[in-house]
Formats: structure tokens, C-alpha cells, sequence
């Protein structure tokens, strides 16, 4: 969104875009020095990195004001300056000289968040130039990106990949799950990504989670969730009763979402109510496969979490042995 201010000038010349996801700042800023390029097609693009030295043998910040400055030999440069957040003082001071200067050639920077660098863009917004914030990206955003990263790759992710895709690699790093994308759609052999190829992709990379065991039982894959239990209780102990707890997470979120697609309320976001509507059409649940398994896992709960009725506790092995045949129980439902 552009600031307002009363030199008309910056608005088109200066151009700050901000944020804590890298990747969304590098593409709203590629997106804009193109916009600029088009305006400018004879100028050249000066590109500059405030976390490297400069290498012409200057100092950037030299650099900076030699390439904003008027030359005998054309036009000076499209300015682009990247990682404004790290800059040093005498950056920062050529920053601002440089946006002051209404005959200054047109400026481009990044900046990824923190308090340093943060007056070059308090100088931009003054001096009227053009801020753009770029927001951390909520799950649904993310997914968004992810459908249309395999779009303008020439592909397809399903639903269940990009789930997976998310609980396994977090949604911390846009960039790894872009990456991601990217890997699997030029390995696969028509573009479409499937959650088995993503798995296959990344076995090394990234661990199962409960919650993905769960939605593999609720798809009727017991042997799918089986494999995931046994390579979670190699990796560490007591994953019985996170397993436990996953399923009942599960069952909350379908009796929360609805079977028949009314409005789940506030409590349920749309993604987890879409995902939570899917799993109980795969499984097949009704209100009565709920609620029977729901008087069913408190009982389960405690096995995994010690012993029933003062009984000897069971060691991990029986715990994992009862939790395996209820797995396979509950994934045979789907079929019903």
C-alpha cells in the first residue's frame, strides 16, 4: 500500500517492502522492480546486498551514494537493495540521502524485520515513497502458495500432500515448503503430487506426527499408520499416548465440524473443519462410531499411560502391541 505524502516524486522512485518471510519480500520486490523496469527500460539494475561487501572494491556504503548520484555516462541506475536490516550506520545514513534525493534515481529495498535498518524505512514512508508490508502467512496462506507454486511449475498438489507437506515441515519456512513443491512436481511424471510421492520424497527429512498417523487411519490405511507408529517409537518412547491423544483430537474436531457440513462455529477454523469433514466421510463415522469410540479411548488412554485397576504396568512393547491392533481395528472401519 503506498503512503501519501506531499512529494508526489517518491512515490514512483522509492520502494520499501518489508516482512519476516524472505521469499514473500523477494517476490513482492521482484514483482515491483519489474513494474519500475518497465518505466525505466533503458536503465540498468545496480543489485546490492547490505549482509555482503560491496565488489567494486568500495565500500557500500560509497556504493550506494555513487550509484544514486547523477553521471556523465547515462543513466544512473535502478537501485536495488537487499537485507536493509543489516546494515551498518554509513548504509543506513546513504539510504536516507538517497531517498531525500528527489533526483535520485529509483530505489528498491528489503528489509526482513528487527529494529536495525528500521529508520530507512521510517525515511521512506516521510518522504512519501511507496511501503509494503508483507504479513507472516497464516496456514491457509501457506496452502495457497503451495497450490500455486505447483500451478507455475505446471502441476498439481493434492489436498492430503499439502497436509502432509505441512505437519511435517511446519509452516516456519515458506521457502522449504516452495522448495518442496518444486522438487515434486519435477519428479513426478505428470506434474500431480500425491501425499505418497511427498513421502517418498522426504523419508529422511522429516518425521511423522501423530496427528499424520491419525488422518492415515481415519483413511482406512492401517498399514500406512501402522509403519508410522513403528518408526515413531524407534525414533522415542512413550509416542503410544500422543497417539492416543491425536485420535481423540480427531473425533473432536469431526463431532466439532459437523458430518453434514453445517457451520462448525468458532471454535473449528474453515481449513480444519474441511479436513475434519474428510476424514469422517473416508472413515465413514456417524454420531454413533463417535461416540462409541470416544467411551472406548479414555480406557486406552490409560493403558499406554500405565496400568488399568492396579494391574502391572504394561512396558512399551505390550503398549505398542494393544495400540497396533486398535489401529487396525479402527482403520478396518473405513471399509465398512
Amino acid at each position: 500500500m503506498a503512503a501519501k505524502s506531499s512529494k508526489p516524486t517518491a512515490v514512483d522512485r522509492v520502494v520499501v517492502v518489508t516482512g519476516p518471510e524472505q521469499v514473500l519480500v523477494e517476490r513482492a520486490a521482484a514483482r515491483r522492480l519489474e513494474e519500475i523496469q518497465k518505466a525505466h527500460p533503458d536503465r540498468e539494475i545496480r543489485r546490492l546486498d547490505c549482509a555482503r561487501k560491496s565488489d567494486s572494491g568500495i565500500s557500500l556504503a560509497q556504493d550506494i551514494a555513487q550509484s544514486s548520484s547523477p553521471s556523465l555516462f547515462g543513466e544512473p541506475p535502478i537501485l536495488m537493495v537487499e537485507s536493509v536490516e543489516q546494515a551498518d550506520e554509513s548504509i543506513v545514513e546513504a539510504l536516507k540521502v538517497a531517498i531525500a534525493d528527489d533526483q535520485a534515481p529509483p530505489l528498491i529495498l528489503t528489509h526482513l524485520g528487527g529494529q536495525r535498518g528500521r529508520g530507512v524505512i521510517n525515511s521512506a514512508d516521510k518522504a512519501g515513497g511507496e511501503v509494503i508490508k508483507c504479513d507472516r502467512p497464516s496456514e491457509r496462506d501457506v496452502r495457497g502458495l503451495l497450490r500455486q507454486e505447483a500451478i507455475d511449475q505446471g502441476g498439481q498438489i493434492s489436498d492430503r500432500a499439502e497436509h502432509w507437506l505441512i505437519d511435517a515441515l511446519g509452516t516456519d519456512s515458506v521457502a522449504l515448503l516452495l522448495g518442496a513443491v518444486r522438487q515434486a512436481v519435477a519428479d513426478s511424471l505428470d506434474g500431480n503430487v500425491d501425499v505418497d510421492q511427498v513421502q517418498h520424497m522426504l523419508p529422511t527429512q522429516t518425521r511423522s506426527s501423530a496427528f499424520q498417523l491419525a488422518d492415515r487411519v481415519w483413511a482406512g490405511d492401517g498399514a500406512e499408520a501402522t509403519r508410522q507408529l513403528r518408526l515413531m517409537a524407534q525414533r522415542e518412547r512413550g509416542v503410544a499416548v500422543s497417539v492416543v491423544a491425536a485420535l481423540a483430537h480427531g473425533l473432536r474436531m469431526m463431532a466439532l465440524a459437523g458430518m453434514r457440513g453445517g457451520n462448525p462455529g468458532p471454535a473449528i477454523r474453515p481449513w480444519q473443519a474441511k479436513r475434519a469433514r474428510e476424514n469422517a466421510r473416508t472413515w465413514g463415522a456417524t454420531g454413533e462410531r463417535i461416540a462409541r469410540l470416544s467411551v472406548r479411548l479414555p480406557d486406552l488412554d490409560v493403558q499406554m499411560k500405565g496400568s488399568l485397576d492396579g494391574a502391572t504396568a504394561l512396558d512399551d512393547e505390550q503398549k505398542l502391541a494393544i495400540l497396533e491392533q486398535e489401529i487396525e481395528r479402527l482403520a478396518r472401519l473405513a471399509e465398512d
